[in-house]
């Protein structure tokens, strides 16, 4: 049974702007906001790294292999991506909407979820709170790091709690049945070999071909993924509604949700 519940990933495409390194796009930010402000269900948000955490985990070469990396690096990745959030939570909480900052390593342990901790994040939307969360460098054991994608975030908690809506927001119109002709594909019925992975870009965290990636597992667990445009805010109105919107929708296929 599925959850009444949105789940809302901002990509940092779409939260910054990714050839101005930690420049935050205020306006995008601030349109989607308003948009989310009209939202009725209970939502949980999670944004990218965009021109902050990718820059400097480009910088100091940090990958989604756990290993040890530069401890200064470390440090700086996960800083910048505690000011992004506190951006977008600021400016959310301007908008009298009630954001809730919420660190990835407090629901996950190296990459796994904490099933207890994530039913905690449904109680806390449910009540009238947004958590929001990141992708961010966690730790994995001892002196080993990870990059913990805002994507893959995004399939934890599906999986895990099942919700009635997963949206993908990026910076382009949705899957690409053409690059080159940016034609989208408008239905996936969760078929990976109707994508062709390799010709997606790709980026420290993965970029489009980790979305695609990680929403085909999401629709396997049984809930529809949406992929749209979210600097044209207008269409995550239209997506949460059931409303027509110009994307891609993954279809989901029977699946369960996870138990502690």
């Amino acid at each position: 049974m599925r959850n009444e519940l949105a789940l809302i990933k901002l990509g940092g495409s779409v939260v910054t702007f990714k050839e101005k390194p930690l420049t935050a796009n205020f306006e995008a930010i601030n349109n989607i906001i308003r948009v989310i402000a009209t939202i009725k269900i209970p939502l949980i948000v999670v944004h990218g790294g965009g021109s902050f955490g990718h820059y400097w985990s480009v910088k100091y070469d940090m990958h989604t292999k756990p290993d040890d990396y530069d401890p200064y690096g470390i440090s700086i990745v996960h800083e910048s991506m505690i000011c992004l959030n506190q951006i977008i939570v600021n400016s959310m909480i301007k908008e009298r909407l009630n954001a809730y900052a919420v660190m990835p390593s407090n629901f996950t342990s190296s990459h796994r979820p904490i099933i207890r901790k994530i039913d905690e994040l449904q109680d806390i939307a449910e009540n009238g709170i947004i958590p929001v969360t990141f992708g961010d460098i966690v730790h994995i054991d001892r002196r080993k790091y990870s990059i913990l994608s805002g994507d893959v975030i995004m399939r934890i908690l599906s999986q895990a709690l099942h919700p009635s809506k997963v949206i993908f927001a990026v910076n382009v119109d949705g899957i690409y049945k053409n690059i080159k002709t940016k034609e989208t594909i408008k239905e996936i019925k969760n078929n990976s070999r109707s994508i062709d992975l390799s010709r997606v870009e790709a980026d420290v965290t993965g970029g489009m071909r980790r979305k695609v990636t990680e929403a085909l597992k999401i629709a396997r667990s049984g809930v529809d993924v949406l992929m749209l445009n979210g600097l044209d805010p207008e269409r995550i109105i239209n997506a949460i509604s059931g409303s027509a919107f110009e994307g891609t929708t993954i279809k989901g296929v029977g699946g369960k949700k996870q138990s502690a």
